[in-house]
């Protein structure tokens, strides 16, 4: 018996050790998105062909500087998803689930072309997984093209119909 409360006194240690108030500390989720010109996504954006019978997602601040609530409707369909930062990695991560059982969890990225890509995993509510990528482009301060990068890409226009508050 002794050695497992040996065990467990090291574990403890170490973690004590390499607790987070001794790593560096994280950008936060405002820092990153300001870096990265994309602090403006917060705020209401539609699709611009039926401005939101298909699609109308909300990004509001839930938690100042650290954490994005993502709300989503269209065809019959509502999701809510977080983003926030990884404290360790000082990656944004995104996890969500839906209206019809569906859950995701994933990463955003900003590529060489200043785009921020969402890597998915999700879990449909009828249990089958999948992975999935999005794309969102910025065509100006109003404006975003989303693109679900699937081998037959699909491609909306978002507009900005309410700026943050």
């Amino acid at each position: 018996m002794f050695p497992i409360k040996l065990a467990v006194f090291w574990v403890l240690l170490a973690t004590l050790a390499i607790s987070p108030s001794s790593l560096p500390a994280a950008d936060n989720l405002s820092e990153i998105l300001r870096k990265h010109q994309w602090d403006g996504i917060v705020g209401t954006w539609v699709d611009a062909q039926t401005k939101g019978e298909i699609s109308k997602v909300t990004y509001a601040w839930k938690i100042e500087e650290r954490v994005i609530e993502v709300t989503s409707e269209g065809s019959g369909l509502e999701s809510v998803s977080l983003m926030g930062v990884n404290a360790r990695t000082g990656e944004v991560f995104h996890m969500g689930a839906d209206s019809e059982g569906a859950s995701s969890l994933g990463k955003w990225t900003i590529d060489e072309k200043g785009d921020a890509v969402l890597g998915l995993l999700f879990t449909a509510g009828d249990g089958e997984q999948g992975g999935l990528s999005i794309r969102h482009h910025r065509e100006d301060q109003d404006t975003m093209i989303v693109t679900l990068e699937l081998p037959e890409p699909t491609t909306v226009k978002m507009i900005r119909v309410k700026p943050a508050q």
